[in-house]
């Protein structure tokens, strides 16, 4: 994990907001964003989800079939994948 450099200044920030029991979006320490969960919400995938947190949405859809080994490797199978993402 990366070094993360911080001042004095906000690690006593942090200090406090944690003994107030204060974030910066005025939940508690302890006070969770409610979770959404859908699945099945893409009808051209094997599977699909959809999950929100908070101000995220997030969007995952797997599609899988069954293939023929490329000739240069007929005893191994391969995987392909591919990532799109959308920012708003």
């Amino acid at each position: 994990m990366a070094a993360v450099a911080l001042s004095e200044a906000e690690k006593l920030y942090i200090v406090h907001g944690i003994q107030e029991d204060l974030r910066v979006d005025g939940r508690g320490c302890e006070d969770y964003r409610c979770a959404e969960v859908e699945t099945d919400v893409v009808s051209n995938t094997s599977g699909s989800a959809r999950v929100k947190l908070g101000h995220t949405d997030i969007l995952v859809g797997v599609k899988a079939e069954m293939g023929t080994p490329k000739l240069e490797k007929p005893d191994e199978g391969y995987l392909e994948f591919f990532v799109d993402w959308l920012v708003y």
